[in-house]
């Protein structure tokens, strides 16, 4: 639940960077609006880890269930996007880096999420799938740019905007941002209702099994 609150409110720090921006060179409050957009999806990624496990432990009661090495790459692209943000944040890396671990998180996500047919309820997994695709097309917006843009993004540290060209707007960058927005909107937006809603289930789950050992211990009290 924590995680999806926090991830909402990172989206809304990102959607109004995005809406404020309206030059090359940031702005401070574009400047803090995007960093505090950092803060709060690390604090979210972090905070996703418990909720990979519970998945990972209910799985483990059906046929289909997720494997260890399954888990730890979700885990790991989690943690490598928390990270980049991190090196970003202190500038080591650039804003755009964190966009490969969660391209990898989006394809990790489209496959749990198949796989946990059964499991989850099918809409909620298919939920999960769109998701997964809409984060790998929003990061995918990162290896777009370096190769029909600018390499700049790659440049670590990261270059100083205010003294650098800003890249023309041809064909190629307007397509690229319009890739992300759709991914913005397909994966990134709803991934904290997704998380919201995976908790949401793990927790009845695991009321309605207290319950079951509640009722199967006063049947064996009342037997004895």
């Amino acid at each position: 639940m924590i995680s999806g609150i926090v991830g909402l409110m990172a989206y809304g720090f990102l959607l109004a960077a995005v809406l404020s921006r309206d030059a090359w060179v940031l702005s401070d409050f574009v400047y803090i609006m995007f960093k505090a957009h950092d803060v709060a999806v690390i604090l979210q990624f972090l905070f996703m880890i418990p909720v990979f496990y519970g998945i990972q432990k209910l799985s483990q009661k059906h046929a289909v269930g997720m494997s260890r090495t399954t888990l730890q790459v979700g885990i790991g692209a989690l943690l490598c996007t928390a990270l980049f943000l991190l090196l970003g944040i202190v500038k080591i890396f650039s804003d755009g880096h964190y966009l490969l671990p969660v391209m990898v998180l989006g394809v990790w996500l489209m496959i749990a999420n198949r796989r946990l047919v059964g499991v989850f309820p099918r809409l909620l997994c298919w939920f999960g799938m769109v998701i997964g695709l809409g984060l790998v097309t929003f990061g995918s917006f990162f290896p777009a740019y370096a190769i029909w843009v600018d390499v700049v993004i790659l440049r670590i540290p990261p270059v100083d905007m205010a003294t650098y060209p800003e890249p023309p707007m041809n064909f190629a960058n307007m397509f690229i941002h319009k890739m992300i927005w759709v991914g913005s909107i397909m994966g990134v937006a709803p991934l904290p209702v997704w998380a919201m809603l995976v908790g949401r289930y793990l927790l009845r789950e695991d009321r309605k099994r207290l319950q079951e050992d509640v009722i199967q211990s006063a049947y064996k009290t009342t037997i004895l």
